[in-house]
């Protein structure tokens, strides 16, 4: 499984987007001061999952709606008819318009917040949108590619760049400056370590203020300019050596370091609220001194998760928390009072919700009739994954829950905004389109999931066309022979047993080893609805594609032909039903496809990621709009 690598790598592609959990209704979740807020949700790279959500305080309840997969929180894909897109990491509200930077798809998308509608996607390709800020008739956004751009509110148009440092994480604006951190994220073992200075009358850059490592999240009161620097992540201790700088906006010139542990932060008035990575509480700075005022704000007991983002609320006093939960299910956002007791909980709202945005008049976004979900498979037949350390939470195990229920569970995931894991080695899952899959010219069908740039974990594919027309996957396999089929091992045979811990294998030519538990999952690894105690696997074994080069695990991608191999929407993940082969190698001349499985082909095991294993978010005809 894969995971990031700003905050930490470890974390970034933790997590699934399964079917949305439901809001918990609570009435007292309202403000008489606005109207109600937008929350952003980034979802998980490389899965096109990030969400906004808008809830209203005249009701107390979060903006629903049933789309084809079921009850759906993401106002923006009601009005819109598509999603946000990949990632969404930042957001502001300016002139009556919300703008939101949407980092992996490269875009910024401009709504207009009454309807939830969007005005225009400004698509920087390659870009990376990461966060805003405005000023006048502009909106400023930096971009991992080491530029900021400057966004005409009126056009809705970029007019100009200007070069800063190495991936720029954050940025805000007062004196009539622009203030970017420059991360160098990209670069773990060698980040950058200044803030750049853009002047806003000529937009160019000033000057470049030397802090420590890493520098992120970057706020300011008016006078002064408070950035926090995270250093490098700590893989022995799990944790970042942060500090708090303070840079002087009318000098510019750095006055204070702080030995404050601080991974993100919000500014209201005089005040700073920040947390470490880990914490289940909240810091309060007074601004002008410097002092920490109170180390534990939270005063009734109420513990956060795993704090993902914050805001203070200047007018009522409030602060919010974005809590993340587990990095794989739906979070939520807490309100505290201004004397730290919690005031209501709002659950469900989207994975990793970073951002919030209050609003003052009312919203209605109006559901697109056009939206549509075509071509994608109708049916999870077996889903039969290997132990593994996502498995009972992609999906969600809930006692009862047998084979039957956790294939549909599978279902609403793949049709949704999810992602099943099939654990280690072996494990499968088998489904059905909701037509056949022709063998036309070029790619027929593809398979997302969610590999990135030195971490594959390919997946062998099988497909099967309904030759007796009785409905079941019961006729002949053939399997998509791929780059690496004439080095692989067929039918080769591993056997996992139950244990409360790791969970022993032992393969058929005497190899053995385990699925180890690993810090960031306490769950059981062993599939919770099996009744035997151990369980066997038959499947092709890909050749080893995990090696450990200068200080890093890769798991390189092969060259075509398997699942969570390479990046979705490209070449990499579509299939050609013509590689299709016979079980002596021969091709399988078919000329469509009714069913397909997908079944975890490599094994390997590192103390960073944990195990292999194949992830899929989605499966989709690529002719379903042609036939």
């Amino acid at each position: 499984m894969k995971k990031t690598c700003l905050i930490p790598f470890v974390l970034l592609v933790l997590a699934c987007d399964p079917e949305p959990e439901l809001i918990s209704v609570r009435t007292d979740a309202t403000d008489t001061t606005h109207t109600g807020m937008f929350i952003l949700s980034e979802g998980l790279f490389n899965q096109n999952s990030s969400t906004l959500a808008w809830h209203d305080f005249s009701t107390g309840r979060t903006e629903s709606w049933q789309n084809r997969q079921g009850t759906s929180y993401d106002c923006f894909e009601k009005a819109n008819g598509r999603r946000l897109g990949d990632t969404a990491n930042g957001m502001i509200m300016y002139g009556g318009r919300l703008y939101i930077a949407v980092s992996e798809s490269g875009t910024v998308e401009i709504v207009d917040p009454a309807t939830c509608r969007s005005l225009s996607q400004i698509k920087m390709p390659d870009a990376q949108p990461r966060a805003l800020a405005a000023y006048g008739p502009d909106i400023y956004v930096c971009c991992f590619d080491g530029t900021v751009a400057r966004i005409d509110t009126a056009s809705m148009a970029i007019t100009g760049t200007v070069q800063v440092g190495r991936n720029p994480d954050g940025i805000c604006c007062t004196a009539g400056k622009l203030y970017v951190s420059n991360s160098g994220g990209l670069d773990p073992d060698c980040p950058d370590s200044t803030v750049s200075v853009i002047s806003l009358d000529t937009f160019t850059e000033k000057t470049r203020i030397a802090v420590r490592p890493n520098p992120g999240r970057i706020c300011t009161d008016g006078t002064s300019v408070f950035v926090i620097s995270r250093g490098r992540f700590d893989y022995d201790i799990m944790d970042y050596d942060c500090r708090l700088h303070r840079i002087d906006a009318s000098s510019d010139l750095l006055t204070d370091t702080y030995d404050i542990q601080a991974l993100n932060m919000d500014i209201a008035g005089s005040y700073a609220w920040l947390y470490e990575y880990g914490s289940t509480d909240i810091m309060v700075m007074e601004t002008a001194t410097g002092l920490i005022v109170d180390d534990s704000f939270i005063k009734d007991g109420t513990g956060v998760e795993r704090p993902y983002g914050i805001k203070a609320d200047a007018e009522t006093g409030r602060i919010y928390v974005c809590d993340a939960a587990d990095y794989v299910t739906p979070g939520s956002v807490m309100c505290f009072s201004s004397d730290g007791r919690l005031e209501y909980r709002i659950q469900g709202i989207g994975i990793n919700p970073n951002t919030i945005q209050f609003y003052d008049s009312q919203v209605r976004p109006d559901e697109d009739s056009q939206a549509a979900l075509k071509g994608h498979v109708a049916k999870v037949f077996e889903y039969r994954p290997a132990p593994g350390q996502f498995i009972n939470v992609m999906p969600q195990y809930e006692p009862g829950d047998n084979d039957s229920t956790m294939a549909a569970k599978c279902l609403a995931l793949l049709r949704g905004n999810g992602m099943v894991s099939l654990g280690g080695f072996g494990g499968y899952l088998t489904a059905a389109f909701d037509t056949a899959v022709a063998n036309l010219d070029g790619m027929d069908f593809e398979i997302d999931g969610n590999a990135i740039t030195g971490s594959a974990e390919p997946g062998v594919v099988w497909v099967s066309a309904d030759a007796n027309r009785n409905g079941l996957p019961d006729d002949e396999w053939y399997q998509i022979a791929g780059s690496e089929y004439a080095n692989s091992v067929m039918e080769y045979e591993m056997t996992y047993t139950d244990n409360d811990g790791d969970i022993p294998w032992t393969a058929g030519d005497g190899r053995n080893g385990s699925i180890r538990k690993n810090i960031f999952h306490s769950q059981s690894y062993y599939p919770l609805w099996y009744d035997e105690d151990s369980c066997t696997f038959c499947a092709t074994l890909l050749p080893d594609n995990m090696e450990y080069s200068n200080g890093t695990w890769i798991m390189s991608a092969f060259g075509w032909g398997y699942a969570d191999n390479l990046k979705n929407g490209s070449e990499g993940s579509r299939f050609d039903i013509s590689w299709a082969v016979c079980s002596d190698g021969t091709p399988a001349g078919l000329d469509h496809i009714d069913f397909i499985r997908v079944q975890t082909g490599v094994i390997g095991y590192n103390d960073l990621t944990g195990e292999e294993s194949t992830e899929i978010t989605s499966i989709f005809n690529l002719h379903a709009y042609e036939q």
